[in-house]
Formats: structure tokens, C-alpha cells, sequence
């Protein structure tokens, strides 16, 4: 069989340019849905729906295993062969199948056994079709060969025609399961086109020697740690449900969501980087490796201190927009949430781009389980007399512990990518441009809110890299260097 490279494989530049793209589109749209919905659904339509997709993600976890992880990195590391890669990905796909159907199983014997997943029956059994839909979509694949212009291009598609069938469908409170519907196309509908288009990439034929036993030991350990991230990423919107209402499972999933939008771009080097440092590292090349973890930490400082200083600050007219006078109770609860950010972009850099490629995914399900415990502990005691507020403390305390405890398995390659780091500009620029911030609030408080927010993150982006452009920080120095060569030569 011919071992030549099959796929063409983008720079990490051009990949992580198309992930920007995606992560911005995974920003924009639900900043123009998210508006609409919490108005015209209201805080006990949204309740039911965020629960309902909460149980429905455990359940989803379950039947992916630990593939979606695992996926990219056992593919990246054969891409170059598309018999092995085939043959891979077949095995993956199988073994996927039966956890699906097990998990499916798992779901209808819960309904029967759980009064409290009766009161929804069909929003449960629209959102139980993502579970199959994940299976059938094997993104991991499609990052695994690295293939962002592809992925890019049928999110963003399938993403306008669910803001437009939102527009047109959705007017009233009782129209939770409709939205149920498009939230389910937007966010897992493209997944249909993905099984039809790795044609164009493998070849799909009867393998005489499947060897789906090498691939038991790293999926399971995967498949704990998904676990133990979904308890505790999961189990705050779980328990508000249980312990106490729907608004205040509202109130919480309103904050949660922006928190995830904001964490999609400080982690939007991720998915980009996890295939070819895998590959960087099958090749033993430890200089490139270094190079490209090292600038992963600086765009996860770059860009998650000003991000949640910025909403910490704003939070009241971020509320005030995205849910109206309704939801400006939880407006104390996205202040606190916002802390997580900054945690959580660290330790995705020590988890999807260090300890998963060096096959060190059991110390990372250590790290989540500990976290999902304190997790679990902190809800418990905090929810029934804090609701909304104090899961999002939970969240904010947990993710420390997580970062924490993969930074430390990561000590020694952290040490070597941190020592000429100087990240002490990053820190004041981002205490100039906060001062500057509350300033510009106060003189702009009678504004329309979205004039008001429009305004301020305009200056404040501009102040920020300017103080760092004018203190040469290296990646802004570098890139704002390139571009005006760039604009020169045009």
C-alpha cells in the first residue's frame, strides 16, 4: 500500500485562522439568538430546556466514550497511511456504536425509573438524538487530519439556517420544543454530513484483521476522564434542576453560556494544535513542540485576562442584553462565573495539548475526578441557600483545582516554556486598560446598553495591545508586525 501523504494538511496558521473563524461564529450567533430566546421563552421555558440538555449530556458522554479525544490523537499519528487510517477509523466507529446503543438503553430505563425526566418527554427525546448524531459526526476525525476549512464552512452553514428557522418559528413561551429542535440541528445537524463526505478520505471496505482491543485501554481512560468532566461541567445545571427551580437553572445556564462562548476563543488553539503536537512528538521533534506550547500559553493569557476583566466589569449591561430586566439577578452569578476562564484555557493547554499527545490521560482523569468530587460537595452545600450564585462559585473553585492539579503533572515542561516568558506585561496592561474601563462606565452609564458595551470594548481592545504593542510583547509585537509588512506589500 502506498504511504505517501493522502491528506493535505494546512499550516497550524491557516487551522488555527479557520478555528478562529468557527470559534467566532460560536460567539456571534448565540449573541443574536440568546437575546431573543430568553425574552420569548422567558426564565422557566429556557429552565426546562438547559435541564433537559444537561441529563441529556451525561448520557451522550457515555456513548462517546473517550473517543472524541483518544480519535485525534490515534489518527493524527497515522494520517499519512490511509489504509491504517481507514482500518482506525472503522475500529473507533464500531466500538462506538455499541457504547451509542448502550447508552440509549441506559436513557429509556432512567425515564421509567426518574420521575423528574417524565415532566419533559418530548424535549428528552428531541435532545436524545444528539447522541447519535455525535457518534455519526466523528469530528475527531476531521481534526485529526486537520480538515478546519471544512469543519469551519458547514458549522457556520448550518448555523444561519438555525437562526432563521429561530426567527421564524419561535414566538412564545410554549414554543420550548421547537427551539429544542433548532438547537439540536445547529449544534449536532452538520454531524449528517460528515460520515458521507470521509469518503473523499477513506476507504470503506472489510478489514480482515480489526484489532479494536489496542484501542480499549486509552478509550476507557479517556471515557473516565469525559466522565468526570461532565460531572462537574454539568452537574451545577443538574442539581439547580433538583434542588432548586427553574429560573434559577435559567439564571445560571444564561451565564454559563457566555462563560462557554468566551472559553471557546481563549481555547481556540486547542483543537488545532492537540493533532500536530502528536505529530511533532511521533517525529520526536521536541523543539517544535516546545515552540508551540509556549505560544498556546501566551494566546490563552493574551486574550483570557482582558476577556474576563472586561466582563466582570460589564457584566450588568452584558445581562441587561443578552436576557433584559428579567435576568438581572444573575448578573452576581456571571461576575463570579467569569473567573473560571482563565483556569480553564490553562488547564485545557496542560490537559488537550501536553498530558493527552504524551499519553498521560490518567493522570488528567485524576485531576477531574478530584474536581468533580469537590465539585459535587460544594453544590450540595451551596445551592439550596445561594441557588444560580453559588454554582457558579462551585464552577470557579473547581476549575482552580483542576488547573492546579495538570499544571503540576506538567511542572517541568511549564518551567521550560515559562522561563523566558515575560508575563508581567500582560498583567499591567491588563490592570491599565481595567482602570480605563471603569472610567469610561461611569461617563457612559446613561448610554443604550449596546452603544454602552459597543463603546468600551472598543477602547479597552485598542488600549490593551497598544500597551502591549508599545511594550513589545512578543506574539503581539510579532503578529502586528507581520500585518503591517503584509499591508505595505499590497
Amino acid at each position: 500500500m502506498d504511504t505517501k501523504r493522502q491528506i493535505e494538511v494546512q499550516s497550524v496558521k491557516f487551522n488555527f485562522v479557520m478555528n478562529v473563524i468557527l470559534k467566532i461564529s460560536q460567539v456571534i450567533f448565540p449573541l443574536i439568538m440568546l437575546p431573543y430566546v430568553t425574552r420569548v421563552l422567558g426564565g422557566e421555558g429556557n429552565g426546562k430546556v438547559a435541564f433537559v440538555a444537561s441529563v441529556i449530556s451525561y448520557f451522550s458522554v457515555f456513548a462517546q466514550l473517550g473517543i472524541p479525544t483518544y480519535g485525534i490523537r490515534i489518527c493524527a499519528q497515522c494520517r499519512d497511511n490511509r489504509e491504517k487510517l481507514s482500518k482506525t477509523v472503522q475500529e473507533l466507529l464500531l466500538i462506538n456504536f455499541i457504547s451509542v446503543g448502550i447508552s440509549y438503553v441506559a436513557l429509556i430505563f432512567s425515564f421509567i425509573l426518574i420521575p423528574k425526566l417524565q415532566n419533559e418527554p418530548l424535549l428528552l427525546f428531541i435532545y436524545s438524538i444528539s447522541i447519535l448524531l455525535n457518534s455519526l459526526g466523528m469530528e475527531w476525525f476531521y481534526q485529526a487530519i486537520e480538515q478546519y476549512r471544512y469543519i469551519t464552512v458547514r458549522n457556520i452553514s448550518f448555523k444561519i439556517v438555525s437562526i432563521v428557522l429561530l426567527f421564524l418559528f419561535i414566538h412564545k413561551p410554549s414554543d420550548y420544543i421547537l427551539y429544542g429542535i433548532l438547537s439540536v440541528l445547529s449544534g449536532v445537524g452538520s454531524n449528517l454530513l460528515n460520515l458521507w463526505n470521509s469518503r473523499n478520505f477513506l476507504e470503506f471496505r472489510r478489514f480482515n484483521d480489526y484489532q479494536f482491543k489496542r484501542h480499549l485501554k486509552p478509550i476507557l481512560t479517556f471515557f473516565g476522564l469525559s466522565i468526570s468532566v461532565s460531572i462537574y461541567a454539568n452537574m451545577d445545571t443538574v442539581m439547580l434542576g433538583f434542588l432548586s427551580n427553574n429560573r434559577q437553572v435559567a439564571f445560571y445556564d444564561l451565564s454559563t453560556k457566555v462563560k462557554l462562548v468566551l472559553a471557546q476563543i481563549i481555547s481556540a488553539l486547542g483543537p488545532v494544535v492537540l493533532p500536530r503536537v502528536s505529530y511533532y512528538l511521533s517525529k520526536n521533534d521536541k523543539e517544535a513542540f516546545y515552540s508551540i506550547i509556549k505560544k498556546s500559553l501566551q494566546f490563552v493569557l493574551i486574550t483570557g485576562l482582558p476577556v474576563t476583566v472586561y466582563f466582570i466589569i460589564m457584566a450588568s449591561s452584558v445581562i441587561n442584553i443578552l436576557g433584559g430586566a428579567e435576568y438581572q439577578s444573575c448578573v452576581g452569578c456571571m461576575r463570579i462565573i467569569m473567573f473560571a476562564l482563565l483556569p480553564l484555557g490553562i488547564g485545557n493547554v496542560a490537559c488537550m495539548q501536553i498530558l493527552a499527545p504524551f499519553g498521560l490521560e490518567r493522570q488528567t482523569m485524576y485531576s477531574t475526578i478530584c474536581g468533580a468530587l469537590i465539585n459535587l460537595i460544594i453544590n450540595a452545600s451551596l445551592i439550596p441557600y445561594y441557588g444560580a450564585s453559588g454554582a457558579a462559585f462551585a464552577t470557579v473553585v473547581t476549575e482552580f483545582i483542576v488547573a492546579s492539579i495538570q499544571i503540576y503533572y506538567v511542572k517541568d515542561i511549564f518551567r521550560q516554556v515559562l522561563h523566558k516568558a515575560s508575563y508581567y506585561k500582560i498583567i499591567i496592561a491588563n490592570i491599565l486598560s481595567g482602570v480605563i474601563l471603569v472610567t469610561l462606565k461611569i461617563f457612559m452609564q446613561d448610554l443604550f446598553p449596546l452603544f454602552q458595551l459597543a463603546g468600551t470594548f472598543v477602547i479597552f481592545v485598542v488600549v490593551y495591545f497598544c500597551v502591549l504593542f508599545i511594550w513589545k510583547e512578543d506574539m503581539v509585537y510579532y503578529y502586528f508586525n507581520m500585518i503591517l509588512k503584509k499591508i505595505k506589500r499590497m
